[in-house]
């Protein structure tokens, strides 16, 4: 709670010391350690008979509580961190900022960018997609203007650029609604150059208020009336100072005509489906990416929790591989937001389908750092084969799983049913642990306790699945305002 408060603080006054806050942040790391060592004396004080369901239920029970706190005190520490983060970014000189330096980053900035850029030099990359269409069109735009030898060759360009979108069906929705705005404004334009005749004096002064409505009319009124707005606009600018000439509203349908043209064809190559099959996609990369972290995690745990075993490297890269899947998620989910039209998915649904990529992550983040954060071991240690092998049985088939739960969302076939709770495998992984839960010294070693908190980890992403399962199946499309 410390923490927290103190998190909120630095929100309020993100360019204060940090002082506080990180002093917060080491005493919540201190209690964590703490707690941990009383947890292996938190045994229940009846002890019920060895070997039975009430036993196996106990040890669990009792240990429940004590990874309710740790399980909290992580994720505060998640947040807090984060907080930090985001204040000693506000905190960058200005230079600092230009050269994109990311504060207590442990690579250099240069390194880091090229880790963010080739994250999305994959074929589902959604930056990818927006770039290779935006320079297509371009391209192609480019090329017929220089074909057609048209006067004002820049407006086909703004064309293609104006209408340009992640789909074939809203490129020719706007196409549509761009040539429209374009006759209005220039039927409106030609009225005033009639009206108005050879005063410009005039024409400045209806300038600015062009250039208004223009500006606030996309956002305020629709698409159309912003093209309309910008057509008088450009009607008006083109002819101060000289003598009132309507030919220039038919080069500019001309041209936009051409931009619109260019924009559909592009659209028709890429993202026929839009953004919708892009996040369906970037959902199901995520969720194998995820899934093959949580199992590293737990196999780099269970490399640490018995003798005999040759300890794993700690899955650096398949946290990472897993992070850039996220991010390239967050950019697909965004441009599915921003998408007009109805949506194949319910947003709720989609929202629950994304956000279940945290919460994978998060279970991975945190059986790592359980592990990491503590090397010290007993002296003597037992043979915890057997535990080591429920774990990774257990994870074997929630890594299973939610790649099933990928392949339903890539492919559009039925999701797997969710995995219900196995009493029988807690059962075997207490049994495994009794030695160590139940010394004569009444107390449990703390590698037991991890072990036991690691099989809470598994469950609680066990726990996300019914969630995902009731988002992940066919519904009817919700339309989308505007």
């Amino acid at each position: 709670a410390t923490a927290l408060d103190e998190a909120a603080a630095m929100l309020d006054a993100p360019r204060n010391a940090p002082d506080a806050l990180r002093a917060a942040l080491g005493n919540l790391r201190t209690a964590m350690d703490g707690m941990e060592v009383r947890a292996t004396h938190r045994l229940p004080v009846h002890r019920p008979k060895p070997g039975t369901e009430s036993e196996v239920r106990a040890f669990i029970e009792t240990l429940d509580l004590s990874f309710r706190a740790q399980e909290l005190g992580y994720a505060t520490l998640q947040i807090a961190g984060n907080v930090d983060l985001a204040a000693a970014a506000e905190r960058r000189s200005w230079p600092e900022r230009l050269l994109g330096t990311e504060p207590g980053a442990l690579t250099q900035p240069l390194a880091s960018a090229v880790e963010r850029a080739a994250a999305h030099l994959e074929p589902r990359s959604v930056w990818l997609h927006n770039s290779l269409r935006g320079a297509l069109g371009l391209g192609i735009a480019v090329a017929l203007a220089n074909v057609t030898s048209v006067q004002h060759s820049f407006w086909i360009l703004l064309g293609t650029l104006s209408v340009l979108r992640s789909n074939a069906l809203n490129t020719g929705q706007n196409a549509l609604r761009a040539l429209g705005g374009t006759l209005v404004g220039s039927l409106i334009g030609t009225g005033l150059l009639q009206l108005i005749g050879h005063h410009s004096t005039v024409l400045w002064f209806l300038l600015p208020v062009a250039v208004l409505i223009a500006g606030i009319a996309p956002a305020a009124i629709s698409f159309a009336a912003g093209q309309a707005a910008f057509t008088v606009t450009l009607v008006i600018l083109f002819n101060i100072g000289q003598d009132p000439d309507w030919h220039i509203v038919l080069l500019r349908i001309e041209d936009i005509a051409l931009g619109c043209g260019v924009s559909v064809l592009v659209g028709l190559f890429f993202w026929p489906r839009g953004a919708a099959a892009a996040v369906e996609q970037a959902l199901s990369a995520a969720y194998t990416e995820s899934a093959r972290y949580l199992a590293d995690a737990v196999e780099y745990a269970a490399s640490r929790c018995s003798i005999g075993c040759i300890p794993t490297d700690a899955p650096v890269e398949a946290g990472r591989q897993a992070a850039a899947a996220a991010r390239r998620l967050d950019d697909a989910f965004r441009s599915y937001l921003a998408e007009r039209g109805a949506k194949p998915v319910r947003l709720s649904d989609m929202t629950t389908l994304v956000t279940g990529i945290v919460g994978l992550r998060l279970a991975s983040d945190a059986v790592l750092e359980l592990w990491q954060r503590n090397g010290g071991e007993e002296p003597m240690e037992p043979d915890r084969s057997e535990a080591r092998l429920t774990l990774l049985d257990t994870v074997g088939r929630l890594a299973d799983w939610y790649r099933e739960l990928a392949v339903g969302l890539g492919r559009h076939t039925a999701v797997p049913a969710p995995l219900p709770r196995d009493s029988d495998e807690e059962a075997r992984l207490v049994h495994s642990l009794r030695r160590d839960l139940r010394g004569d010294d009444g107390h449990a070693t703390a590698t037991a306790v991890r072990i036991i908190w690691t099989a809470d980890h598994l469950n609680a992403a066990r726990r996300l699945q019914p969630g995902l399962a009731a988002a992940a199946k066919p519904s009817e499309p919700a339309a989308h305002p505007g």
